[in-house]
């Protein structure tokens, strides 16, 4: 699909942009009713946030992360090219909006918080309650 787009290489080193694809994090339950949703920490595990940002230091990296629920994450934000939330969308919608062939339009439904004591502080029967998100709710791009 992104060789249509641009020439594939296998190391990062050698690529001009990386693409990366996220989905929000969440802790797995074991029990059967509650493995059907996802729930526990918005926050990536530090492993898993160690590589994500490794490869933002890197490269010039257009981050796209499936927001089926709000995320912690101000450090990729912060280094990432661009930055795309997505509720589903192609592979090839995502790279058409990323090389221009389409344009990228829509505003967050919820805001994205700075950190887990924020939303730990936060009030769970008010809505966008965690005063200082990194992008609040509504923000994005005009319709």
């Amino acid at each position: 699909m992104a060789a249509a787009y641009g020439e594939v290489v296998a190391d990062p080193a050698d690529a001009d942009l990386a693409v990366l694809r996220l989905r929000t994090p969440y802790e797995p339950r074991g029990n059967v009713f509650e493995s059907f949703f996802h729930s526990g920490s918005l926050a990536f595990p530090e492993p898993e946030l160690a590589a994500i940002l490794d490869l933002l230091d890197r490269v010039p990296t257009l981050v796209c992360i499936n927001l089926e629920r709000a995320a912690v994450i101000p450090e990729i934000a912060e280094r990432a090219a661009a930055l795309i939330a997505d509720y589903g969308a192609s592979d090839a919608a995502l790279l058409d909006v990323a090389f221009g062939r389409a344009a990228a339009e829509g505003r967050l439904p919820f805001e994205l918080p700075r950190s887990m004591a924020a939303v730990a502080a936060s009030r769970p029967d008010v809505p966008n309650d965690t005063h200082d998100p990194v992008f609040p709710h509504g923000h994005g791009l005009a319709l």
